[in-house]
């Protein structure tokens, strides 16, 4: 099981360690025992080659919760959870392990962690994925080390309720149900309530089953919602193909007409041919699957070696499961039986005495099925095509939404001093010197520094009190912050509405300022001149001192946000990213950013480098996935609505090959014959656009709340769809209606 603190605006929010050690000692009624966990960045230095790592800082027995022993080594004893400032140990994650490479005599070895000697105890195994399966740590550290890994923090972390930056790991006692472990959980947290009514009026413990984790429970809507987008893509696909098969296997019985018509009058049993055709309906079927898993598999393969553009080892480890394989061997047989039965059932309906004498007209029901499938293929195709376009068009979108900075020719990275055990002014002197040498490179028009960058995955907020200003009921007051330093504006190229940015003189001394966006000022002081204006913010007072545009903070498609920037000089913090503003690309700075840092401290490593494009690249991925993804899809339907088409069109005219040689016999004009032809199959297709259409719109209210500025009602995608699937519908018509048009009469006549 994880546990989460939950809350009105954070359902599954982090814990604190008291908290932790009040779920430990309170619930043994439900479980064995509860681990804690936490991430943390490190500098770690091997062999004299520092570089970032990401790990988790837990307690002694997190791996015996989750029942993970050293695959060299051990884990943790429990005395190293006991007494902090210990020997500093730890185990390492196969996979950080193999980084190190992968030396069986690695226990005992020592590595060096923010400038201290750490000992390896151990190895987990390769099986191993940690509490949150798609991010594999480097390494593990005990939670009494947590002052080692993390210095400088201003208050204790062991008995601070308000830190809230650890997650819980609990195993639930033999026959005890998780809705019992709710009960309990509830049944604490009004214990808690009592004792700290502060810390927990409006805080309850959210139980999840540890299986149902993956990512993030916090992701788990967006992730099914976006999944399930994909599917019905995928089971649209999947329907337009299995409508071609399933003319093809009409067409297909045409001209097995006189062979089961002879059948049937030696005595067959219709049943007996049915079931025949059915067969070799499913194995058509099940060689396609077979084909699917293997095309599976080597994407599957591809998707694994994606790595994400940031310093953070991210392993999907997807694979074939047996539910997997399972349901594909299911859907196969399913789509054999249902879309071979109707042409099988007509096949073993001829007329016999015109089959036998080599007529086979293809009936009337024959052909009304026949133009049934051609409408509901191209109502699908019109759907499928329409949810691939609007999700590109998402994708376009969102890359060119005004995101209230100019992401071009920017460079970022992370640093972080303290790690390395420098005291504030140490930290301030190497960043003021590490500013004046990056100013000097080449190119180099702007240097800044911020907590994290804008579009990151990091965010903070601080509750903010506005004079004069009543909140709502239920109305959030917490409002996003960045704390960034005088060129931060500079770099980013933000402009001001009003006001000004911070200078150096907006220090400790000075009285404490804030920059806000528009949205700040519309949603309190709207119509008024904000500058000058006082907020109550982390319980201090700010002055406003500018404003600018509102742009994007934490996603693209979020709606107008508030949002304000303090002063770095004023609040201190050793971590940072620096962000350079450059004249020409800003990969070519890389090296001599490298050099500049190394050239202060060589034993410091610089994380996280990239541009801002490629950090931007970073929060469109799901787009680009989605849009990728789709975009493929929609080129595949595309490829299938035309073949089934032209299959359906060329059948047509092939079973009508005697009536248009008599038409051209008795003077029918080969342009008319082509008129004739292409009116009845445009007509068809004009009625599945019709219906696709209708269901294109509501596809397009249902997938809306995925896309940027949650509209699906695109009109370049609605306009461009059907004309692009109608050129193509013409063009599948038009080549088998020209070619019945140049048939030779007496050719056509003879040959029935």
């Amino acid at each position: 099981m994880s546990l989460y603190r939950s809350g009105p605006e954070m359902p599954f929010g982090s814990d604190s360690i008291p908290h932790y050690r009040d779920v430990r000692d309170r619930s043994s009624a439900v479980f064995s025992d509860a681990g804690l966990w936490q991430f943390a960045m490190v500098n770690l230095s091997v062999d004299g080659k520092p570089e970032r790592a990401m790990g988790f800082v837990t307690s002694a027995n997190y791996f015996s919760v989750l029942g993970v022993d050293a695959m060299l080594g051990r884990v943790f004893a429990p005395d190293e959870d006991v007494g902090r400032g210990a020997h500093p140990v730890l185990v390492l994650s196969h996979r950080g392990w193999q980084k190190l490479g992968g030396d069986p005599a690695i226990v005992g070895r020592a590595v060096i962690v923010n400038g201290q000697q750490y000992t390896v105890v151990g190895v987990t195994p390769p099986e191993f994925k940690g509490s949150m399966p798609i991010i594999s740590p480097t390494y593990y550290v005990p939670l009494m080390q947590l002052d080692q890994i993390e210095p400088g923090a201003s208050y204790d972390r062991f008995e601070s309720r308000g830190n809230n930056s650890s997650n819980i790991a609990a195993r639930l006692l033999p026959g005890v149900t998780i809705e019992q472990a709710r009960q309990r959980m509830d049944a604490l947290t009004a214990e808690l309530r009592s004792e700290y009514p502060d810390e927990y009026e409006d805080r309850g413990i959210t139980v999840v089953p540890q299986a149902e984790v993956g990512i993030h429970p916090m992701f788990h809507s967006a992730t099914v919602g976006l999944t399930s987008i994909v599917m019905a893509v995928v089971a649209m696909l999947l329907l337009v193909a299995c409508l071609n098969v399933a003319n093809l296997l009409l067409a297909r019985a045409t001209d097995r007409a006189r062979e089961i018509a002879v059948r049937l009058s030696l005595g067959a049993r219709r049943l007996v041919i049915i079931r025949q055709l059915l067969v070799e309906s499913i194995l058509l079927a099940t060689i396609s699957g077979a084909a699917g898993l293997l095309l599976a598999e080597w994407v599957i393969g591809m998707a694994n070696r994606v790595s994400l553009p940031m310093d953070l080892d991210m392993s999907p480890d997807l694979s074939l499961s047996p539910k997997v394989l399972i349901f594909t061997g299911l859907v196969s047989l399913l789509t054999g039986v249902v879309f071979g039965l109707m042409p099988a059932l007509q096949a073993t309906r001829p007329a016999v005495l015109p089959a036998l004498k080599g007529e086979t007209p293809a009936g009337q029901s024959k052909a009304k099925a026949m133009r049934g499938l051609v409408i509901a293929q191209m109502a699908l195709s019109i759907v499928l095509l329409v949810s691939a376009g609007l999700f590109l068009r998402n994708l376009q979108a969102a890359s060119n939404i005004d995101k209230g900075f100019n992401p071009d020719n920017m460079l970022v990275a992370q640093l972080d001093p303290s790690l390395q055990g420098y005291d504030r002014p140490r930290t301030e002197d190497f960043y003021r010197r590490l500013t004046e040498r990056v100013q000097s490179l080449p190119g180099v028009t702007a240097v800044g520094y911020a907590d994290y960058p804008q579009l990151g995955v990091q965010n903070s907020d601080w509750g903010v009190e506005v004079p004069g200003y009543t909140p709502a009921e239920n109305e959030g007051m917490s409002i996003s912050v960045n704390r960034v330093t005088p060129g931060f504006f500079d770099a980013m190229q933000m402009r001001f509405l009003a006001g000004r940015g911070f200078t150096e003189r907006d220090d400790t001394s000075a009285a404490r300022v804030m920059v806000v966006n528009q949205r700040f000022v519309d949603r309190f002081w709207p119509g008024q001149d904000p500058i000058g204006r006082t907020v109550r913010a982390g319980g201090r007072e700010h002055t406003v001192i500018g404003v600018v545009p509102t742009g994007k903070y934490r996603s693209i498609g979020e709606d107008p946000t508030a949002y304000m920037w303090l002063s770095a000089t004023q609040y201190f913090s050793a971590g940072t990213y620096i962000h350079i503003r450059t004249q020409g690309d800003p990969v070519a700075l890389i090296p001599s950013l490298r050099a500049e840092v190394a050239a202060l401290d060589p034993t410091l490593p610089l994380a996280d480098v990239r541009t801002m494009k490629n950090l931007l690249g970073t929060v469109l991925l799901p787009a680009r996935l989605a849009g990728t993804a789709l975009g493929a899809f929609g080129a595949i339907g595309l490829l299938l609505a035309a073949i089934g088409i032209y299959g359906v069109m060329a059948s047509a005219v092939a079973q009508r090959r005697r009536e248009i040689g008599i038409r051209v016999a008795i003077g029918a004009a080969g342009a008319n014959v082509v008129r004739l032809l292409l009116g009845e199959g445009l007509t068809l297709v004009g009625i599945g656009a019709a219906f696709g259409m209708v269901g294109a719109l509501v596809a397009a209210r249902l997938i809306g709340g995925f896309l940027v500025g949650r509209s699906g009602l695109d009109p370049v995608t609605f306009f461009a769809v059907p004309l692009i699937l109608g050129s193509v519908a013409l063009l599948a018509t038009w080549v088998p209606a020209r070619r019945a048009a140049r048939v030779d009469p007496i050719e056509a006549l003879r040959a029935e």
